[in-house]
């Protein structure tokens, strides 16, 4: 579970976002004004039908981004929405395509 101040708050808009597509995700990410990162995660019905199977690709999600947040720069929110790809792909693969995007974002430093 992320921080209280860690967590996307209901009613934030990405119409001016910038948006970065894998075949596994979709990152929006958009600058807050805040010290702080914040995130989100979407995991639709489509992806599983069991909550078991969405909550465990939540908790993967979570856990890899609180790792990454320590080398990212600060300010930011960040909407992940799960894709179905998701699903085809080990812990490691999507760890490091979380990770290659993220630089591709510019958000991680070196």
């Amino acid at each position: 579970m992320f921080k209280r101040e860690n967590r996307l708050v209901p009613g934030v808009r990405f119409s001016n976002s910038h948006l970065f597509t894998t075949p596994q995700f979709v990152f929006k990410e958009k600058e807050n004004g805040l010290n702080v990162n914040r995130f989100g995660i979407v995991v639709s019905k489509k992806i599983d039908k069991r909550a078991i199977a969405r909550n465990r690709i939540k908790r993967f999600f979570r856990e890899a981004l609180s790792e990454m947040n320590k080398n990212m720069t600060s300010g930011h929110d960040i909407l992940c929405i799960i894709k179905e790809g998701i699903l085809n792909k080990t812990r490691e693969e999507n760890s490091l395509t979380i990770e290659s995007t993220l630089r591709k974002a510019g958000l991680l430093k070196e």
